[in-house]
């Protein structure tokens, strides 16, 4: 009796084991039918087309989160830039900077005054300092249609949440600002909706923000890549870096070498979505110390 009991229990275990893996099977399969229906090409992140705009239309807030010292996130954020306000659109663009450092920037804005800044001068321990952010930012700058502000905390707000600033000054944005469409650059844990690590992080207070009401109206995107370089730190000190990612269902799935595309609503956790490359290019620091 044991032995027929056993059995028993064996095959229905099989059976059910069958059907899990066959499910797991049936989403994998459907998801990329799903990646390549709706991932949108692009050709350049600094050169975005009309299925972009399409695509971003209905949120009032878009915050892009990097790796930092790359490229392809500073580009991107140029390319949605220039997309919103080639069709009309007013633009706030925020950068994850202490304002105390582009101060000369702001009483002189040009090229030389960006890069003498304490920010490009003194700044060169985690990436941000790059010739890709100051490229988006002299040209972004030079835009009728476009006002920068910064975000990040300054001197005097070392050791306050600083989660909790940014939001501060992001929303102070949006409230003087109401009608503008608000763009912002920052490294990917300050833009995840969710608590991370225990912690609310920026993009998460605004999305719960009572008197704002951006849930809706709020996209968070992450730069995903296969592989390629970063000029970044990860505890050793500034340091240019070969990265690989796994292969994946958003690199096999998609041939495009770019592209973007918002998650259905069932996966948005951390983020809305994604911004794609299959290659991501490590940025040089915009002036050497």
């Amino acid at each position: 009796m044991p032995n027929i009991v056993a059995t028993k229990f064996f095959r229905f275990a099989s059976l059910l084991l069958a059907i899990l893996l066959q499910s797991q099977i049936s989403f994998a399969q459907s998801f990329s039918e799903f990646l390549r229906e709706k991932a949108v090409k692009i050709v350049a992140f600094d050169s975005l087309g009309q299925a972009v705009y399409e695509q971003l239309i209905g949120y009032q807030v878009i915050m892009l989160g990097e790796q930092h010292g790359t490229s392809e996130p500073a580009q991107f954020l140029t390319g949605l830039v220039n997309l919103f306000t080639a069709h009309g659109d007013t633009v706030l663009v925020g950068y994850e900077i202490p304002a105390d450092q582009l101060e000369n920037y702001w009483a002189q804005p040009n090229d030389s005054s960006l890069l003498q800044s304490e920010f490009f001068t003194n700044n060169v321990n985690d990436g941000r300092a790059s010739k890709a952010w100051a490229s988006s930012i002299l040209q972004v700058g030079k835009n009728p249609l476009v006002h920068i502000f910064l975000f990040d905390i300054d001197k005097t707000e070392v050791g306050a949440n600083r989660d909790s600033l940014m939001y501060i000054k992001i929303k102070r944005q949006l409230m003087a600002h109401p009608t503008w469409r608000v763009l912002t650059l920052s490294g990917n844990i300050h833009n995840i909706r969710q608590p991370y690590k225990d912690k609310l992080r920026a993009a998460g207070f605004l999305a719960n923000d009572l008197e704002l009401k951006l849930s809706d109206k709020l996209c968070s995107l992450n730069l995903y890549f296969l592989s390629g370089t970063v000029l970044n730190n990860i505890g050793n000190g500034l340091e240019l870096r070969q990265v690989n990612q796994a292969p994946s269902v958003y690199s096999i799935a998609v041939d495009y070498s770019k592209y973007l595309f918002l998650y259905p609503d069932s996966m948005r956790d951390k983020y809305d979505g994604m911004f794609f490359t299959r290659t991501v290019t490590a940025s040089e620091l915009a002036k050497s110390k």
